[in-house]
């Protein structure tokens, strides 16, 4: 399923939405017989008070889980670059199986970030992912066995580190606000733009371009919101961090053989 177009097509009726709800307001500002006074300008002051104040809180949370997004995707790239090092402290017939099994890994996380918007197909990657997971800790117990102690418990360490930050990534990428609080954002959208043709109704001004500009503003507002939260299924993406991950597997060769 293309997101980017569910995306943009609910952006698209969001838009059209907030100039019906403006429509509606002056419709209804034209029945309005009583005049609005201080109070009326104090409801009003508040509901826009608290429409930008969400939009702020929301937008700050949204940029800020991007970001740590991405730091957990770099401290995954550093484990796994240290454990792949540390395989040298191994039996040097222990490391071929060990480096095979750490690029078919390396391949499933890969596979999994670029189909993380798949909610369906994702889920298959990650239980692969946790399969050669096992498999690789198998085999190091196997190998530590046969290696001098202090290097053994080295390798050990940098394997959990890679496990760890592998699964701090995963749990990130599923940490998002629940479905009512963008519900309850684009309501209010919507009852501020209603109050926006209450307002021009009384004024007895059409100002289609302010209306266009409201409608505009809040629903880029609202779609790099969700983007940000959802930076794989939109215009914003993080194809930079991936990078990271795609050099460190391209790196990943077995070491020369000895000189002959």
């Amino acid at each position: 399923m293309n997101y980017s177009f569910l995306l943009a097509g609910l952006a698209v009726l969001f838009f059209i939405g907030l100039f019906l709800a403006m429509a509606i307001g002056k419709a209804f500002g034209r029945n309005l017989d009583e005049k609005g006074g201080a109070g009326v300008a104090a409801i009003e002051a508040s509901v826009f008070a608290l429409l930008g104040l969400l939009v702020a809180f929301t937008f700050s949370g949204a940029a800020q889980r991007m970001a740590e997004r991405r730091n957990l995707l770099i401290q995954e790239v550093n484990a796994i670059g240290t454990a792949w090092l540390r395989i040298d402290l191994l039996n040097a017939d222990d490391q071929p199986r060990l480096r095979e099994q750490f690029r078919n890994y390396v391949d499933q996380r890969i596979l999994y970030d670029r189909e993380v918007a798949d909610l369906d197909h994702r889920g298959a990657i990650a239980a692969k992912a946790g399969a050669l997971q096992q498999d690789i800790w198998r085999t190091s117990i196997a190998a530590t066995r046969n290696a001098v102690p202090p290097y053994a418990a080295s390798y050990i360490a940098a394997v959990n580190d890679m496990f760890d930050s592998a699964t701090s990534l995963t749990a990130a990428q599923k940490v998002h606000p629940p479905l009512a609080t963008y519900v309850f954002l684009g309501f209010l959208a919507l009852v501020c733009a209603c109050l926006v043709g209450v307002n021009l109704a009384a004024s007895k001004r059409n100002a289609l371009l302010h209306q266009a500009i409201y409608a505009v503003v809040m629903t880029a507002a609202l779609y790099i919101i969700i983007d940000f939260e959802f930076p794989r299924i939109g215009t914003i993406r993080i194809d930079q961090s991936d990078a990271l991950l795609l050099a460190q597997r391209q790196s990943m060769v077995d070491p020369p053989g000895p000189a002959r």
